[in-house]
This record gives structure tokens, C-alpha cells and sequence, in this order.
């Protein structure tokens, strides 16, 4: 009789450089990696952080963590748990060429452009602990043709948050429609969105979309009310952010770029210092000296 997938508490030895698949039983503190990641509470509960927002979470429940977001793990009062890993590396399922089905749905996961629930409840998504029993029975037993199988269920675990993201995304649109009456309730979603969402990659269109307003609409109403452009709000917030990263954090300018937002680190240095009037580096040091002259 097959094992529930519940009970299958293996540790896979041999973990291809592409994807790992192990048991964790301890705190993880807050880190990120190039990996997605996905994490099935097996036993306990756990407190969950992802994105500086934290919940806890109970037995049953499928986590799903994209590319380079920080997260961590924790128990709760010393309670024992035990939690299903799976992380595999984007680039294990893209072909040289990267053709458009791919680019189409894994591209749109990693860079957030459908929306997905974090956390669910599995136990009674069958399609899915169908696609993850499938996928920890082939990496146990190692069978011939495995890789293959093993490609193919990380293939099917895409399609399948894809789809969920769609409804997701429909039942969440739904919702938005009955708030957004006027210009006030949208600034308030533009506002909320550009909180959650500063460190991606967000275009104009992409928040008039969101508002289901016209991209020439938006821009305008925008600007009526804040006096400044979407791009430039977006900029202020991207480097009230970059600031309290150089303070309080020891990530070097590249990182600091990236997790506000800018791909280009030279683009993100120029920027800074047109706000400014100094250089991020010169920004830091200069916070560095003053605090310490506020410590003595």
C-alpha cells in the first residue's frame, strides 16, 4: 500500500545541483537564494516569514516562495515540526532558446506579473499531491529516465500554481472592481500596491491595469492628485526605501539596488544622487559618522 504523502519523511541523498528535495526540522533564519521554493508543513506548527509580512501556519499548508525573496522559518514554543522542501532552479526548466510557453508562464511567476497565493491549504488539492508524490517517489527510487520525470513534474507544479494564479487573480479583480468607485479608493490601491510590490519590476501601464483605468486616464489622474508623476512616486518610495537599507544593513549597493527595484546598479547610483545630491557609498559612510558621533 502506498504510503500517504504525509508519511514519506525521506531525505533524498543525491539532490541533483538543480533541485533539492529534504526534511527540515529547525529554524531557518531570514536568508534568500536564486531557487523557487516550495514548503509542505508535515507536522507543527510554524511561523512563516516571507517579504518582511509573517503569519503561522499549520500542518497541510503549501508555501510557495519565489526567486531572491527573503523568508524564514520558525517553531513555535519549542514544538516540534518538520517541513517538506522542494527548491529547484528557474534555469533547470527553461530550454536554450527559451520558448514562448515558457517564457509565458515561468517568466510571469518569477516576475510576479500574475498574482498567486502564498500560502494554501493542500490537503485538498488532489492534482497537486498527485504532481508532488509523483515527484518525491521518482527522486527516492531513482529509476532509469527519472531526470526526465522529475523535469516534467516541476513542469506540471508551474502549470498548476499558474492556473490557481489565475483564479486567484480573477477572484482578487473581482473584489477591486466593487471598491474602486473613485479616484480616492484607487490612490489608495495604487498606494498599497506600490508598497508590496516596490522591488519588482513595475511599469505605468502595469498599475493603470490594475486600476482599470486607461494608461492616458491614470497618468492624468495621477498627476492631478499628487502633483508628481506615477514613475516619480514610485522613485520616492524605491529610495525611502534604498536609504533605510544602506542605515541599517550591510548589503552592498548592488543588492541594495536590486531589492528596491532597479536592475541597473549605475542607473540606481545616478538616481540616488540626483535626489540626493550624494552617491549611495557617500550616503552610508556619512550616516556611519554621524551615528557614531551620536554614541559618544
Amino acid at each position: 500500500m502506498q504510503k500517504s504523502f504525509e508519511e514519506q519523511y525521506f531525505v533524498s541523498g543525491d539532490n541533483d545541483a538543480s533541485f533539492k528535495i529534504f526534511i527540515h526540522e529547525h529554524s531557518s533564519p531570514l536568508h534568500w537564494h536564486k531557487y523557487l521554493e516550495i514548503l509542505y508543513i508535515l507536522e507543527g506548527k510554524v511561523r512563516v516569514g516571507i517579504g518582511g509580512r509573517e503569519t503561522v501556519v499549520n500542518p497541510g499548508t503549501l508555501i510557495f516562495i519565489n526567486a531572491k525573496e527573503e523568508h524564514f522559518t520558525d517553531f513555535i514554543n519549542h514544538e516540534k515540526h518538520k517541513i517538506l522542501c522542494i527548491q529547484f532552479d528557474p534555469d533547470f526548466l527553461y530550454t536554450i532558446k527559451g520558448i514562448d510557453h515558457e517564457i509565458k508562464y515561468i517568466s510571469s511567476l518569477l516576475n510576479h506579473k500574475v498574482r498567486y497565493p502564498v500560502y494554501m491549504d493542500a490537503r485538498r488539492e488532489r492534482e497537486l499531491l498527485e504532481i508532488l508524490n509523483e515527484l518525491l517517489r521518482e527522486v527516492e527510487e531513482k529509476k532509469n529516465g527519472y531526470e526526465l520525470v522529475v523535469k516534467a513534474d516541476f513542469y506540471k507544479l508551474i502549470v498548476w500554481y499558474y492556473r490557481v494564479a489565475e483564479k486567484f487573480w480573477k477572484e482578487e479583480q473581482d473584489e477591486r472592481i466593487k471598491y474602486l468607485g473613485n479616484d480616492e479608493n484607487r490612490l489608495k490601491m495604487v498606494f498599497q500596491y506600490v508598497n508590496e510590490n516596490y522591488m519588482y519590476f513595475i511599469t505605468t501601464a502595469d498599475v493603470a491595469d490594475y486600476v482599470f483605468l486607461s494608461y492616458p486616464y491614470f497618468c492624468k489622474m495621477f498627476k492631478k492628485h499628487m502633483k508628481i508623476t506615477f514613475m516619480e512616486y514610485l522613485n520616492k518610495v524605491r529610495m525611502a526605501q534604498a536609504k533605510k537599507l544602506l542605515v541599517y544593513t550591510d548589503f552592498n549597493i548592488s543588492d541594495i539596488a536590486a531589492k528596491t527595484g532597479y536592475r541597473d546598479q549605475n542607473y540606481f547610483s545616478r538616481l540616488f544622487k540626483g535626489m540626493f545630491g550624494i552617491t549611495p557609498s557617500e550616503y552610508r559612510k556619512k550616516e556611519a559618522e554621524r551615528g557614531g558621533e551620536d554614541g559618544t
